[in-house]
């Protein structure tokens, strides 16, 4: 609803069964979701993986949240136990583990700059996921709204923003207005 107040032209796509990123798509949101349930179609679909690849990799802005970000890794655990590759644009692994990881609400600050925020900058989010990464990120610091729980995550530099947390965007809209820019090549 946002990118649309913003004049954004959505195109939707499935990971799944579509071969490519549409065209013309000047950035890519990948939400969340559960790849994990679909670890080995996901897996299959080796034009899709390497569309959304070769995008990023060629400076397209992104936007990954929690399912989102497993899609990026180099290879996701499935619900059996077994590895699949998947974009291999982030070299980690990510894995199943045993109990919630990092469940509730959060706010991220922002550690530096990046094409989305400005260091120090905060947004809202919510996490709640049964899967880990090898590379989480450094981007921002979460923290809890009580106690003194915090730790870093999140992927924040050119044209990226990728992470577990699943971003309350409507509490800060200034990074979806600079990714708006950033696909359309504005400064």
């Amino acid at each position: 609803a946002l990118l649309s107040r913003y004049g954004a032209e959505l195109l939707f796509f499935s990971p799944l069964h579509d071969k490519a990123l549409p065209d013309g798509a000047q950035g890519l949101i990948l939400p969340g979701g559960y790849p994990e349930l679909f670890a080995r179609e996901l897996s299959e679909n080796v034009s899709m993986r390497e569309s959304v690849k070769t995008a990023i990799e060629n400076g397209m802005p992104s936007l990954a949240e929690c399912g989102g970000f497993l899609y990026l890794h180099r290879a996701l655990e499935d619900m059996q136990g077994t590895f699949y590759p998947m974009c291999g644009v982030l070299d980690a692994q990510a894995v199943r583990t045993e109990k919630l990881s990092r469940f509730g609400y959060v706010t991220l600050f922002a550690n530096g700059d990046g094409t989305f925020f400005k260091a120090g900058e905060s947004i809202r989010a919510h996490e709640f996921h049964y899967y880990e990464s090898e590379d989480c990120g450094a981007g921002f610091t979460a923290k809890k709204p009580t106690g003194n729980r915090s730790w870093t995550c999140m992927h924040a530099d050119a044209n990226r923003l990728w992470g577990f947390p699943h971003l309350f965007y409507e509490s800060n809209p200034k990074p979806i207005e600079r990714f708006l820019r950033a696909c359309a090549r504005e400064d």
